[in-house]
């Protein structure tokens, strides 16, 4: 009987203990697009110019040739210089450029 009593003190005691390790941020250290997630740095496409991600700010809009981690594509990220094909279309495939936009690419290209 005394052991059970001893293991659940410290059972209780210890789901009962401070958990400073998990405690949230004051700011935020990410920016969100849609469900995809991005650390602070991170640049991507944002139309005619790029956002960079800034720690406790968001999305902010980044200088001109700033570079870009890759390209959205369904809520799937795709590196720089990736090639993904297109469904339902067996001529045409997208690729990510270095601005962060995908291009048309004819199929039997190589590249």
């Amino acid at each position: 009987m005394r052991p059970a009593l001893v293991l659940a003190l410290g059972l209780v005691s210890f789901l009962c203990s401070p958990t400073v390790a998990q405690e949230a941020s004051v700011k935020e250290t990410r920016c969100w697009v849609g469900d995809v997630t991005f650390s602070a740095g991170a640049g991507i496409n944002a139309g005619n110019s790029t956002a960079v991600c800034e720690a406790g700010r968001g999305w902010k809009e980044a200088e001109a040739g700033a570079p870009v981690i890759g390209c959205l594509l369904e809520g799937e990220l795709s590196s720089v210089g990736a090639v993904v094909g297109i469904r339902n279309n067996d001529s045409l495939m997208l690729q990510c450029d270095a601005g962060g936009r995908w291009t048309t690419l004819a199929a039997n290209s190589e590249g």
